[in-house]
């Protein structure tokens, strides 16, 4: 139900564009894990010779995975959602209802940014390392969430001005 592209705001066009660079990143993410996981078991088990990386890497891609694709998924309509109550509201209710919803998850999305900010400051500034043998500087996968939020907060923006160009058009 949203708006035709070419009558969107170029930024809202950049932020899906956006959006979908978060997807790609966490499909490449979700490759790359899948693929250390599967060299890991190679080594352990066929060679007894098991890596010290893979452990703690995997774990950063996971973490690329889960914030990288949150504005990809809300793009796409791919999150679950309960319908129990909103089919039993008009179209016009049933916009209303996702405009609030729209807007209390870009406030909640400027958490990540902040928080996610603030804790990557702090471990650049202690130069805060992980205990594993990477040794990896903690600000790097610390970054992830607020480029995550970030993505989120500007994808539910983005839903919010079409809800409100879908809500004149009812």
């Amino acid at each position: 139900m949203a708006a035709p592209e070419q009558k969107r705001f170029f930024l809202f066009q950049w932020i899906d564009y956006f959006s979908t660079a978060g997807g790609i990143i966490a499909s490449i993410c979700m490759i790359l894990v899948t693929g250390i996981i599967l060299f890991e078991v190679v080594m352990r088990y066929c060679f007894n010779a098991p890596t010290v990386w893979v452990g703690e890497m995997s774990i950063y891609l996971c973490m690329g995975i889960g914030f990288f694709s949150l504005a990809h998924g809300l793009k796409n309509n791919s999150h679950f959602s309960i319908t129990l109550l909103t089919d039993r509201l008009t179209p016009k209710r049933r916009i209303q209802l996702k405009m609030v919803t729209d807007l209390v998850g870009a406030l909640y999305s400027t958490t990540f940014i902040f928080k996610g900010i603030e804790l990557a400051r702090f471990a650049y500034e202690i130069e805060d390392v992980s205990s594993g043998m990477m040794a990896t500087p903690l600000w790097i996968p610390w970054s992830f969430v607020p480029v995550g939020g970030a993505l989120l907060a500007a994808q539910f923006i983005n839903k919010l001005v079409e809800d409100f160009q879908d809500l004149k058009a009812v």
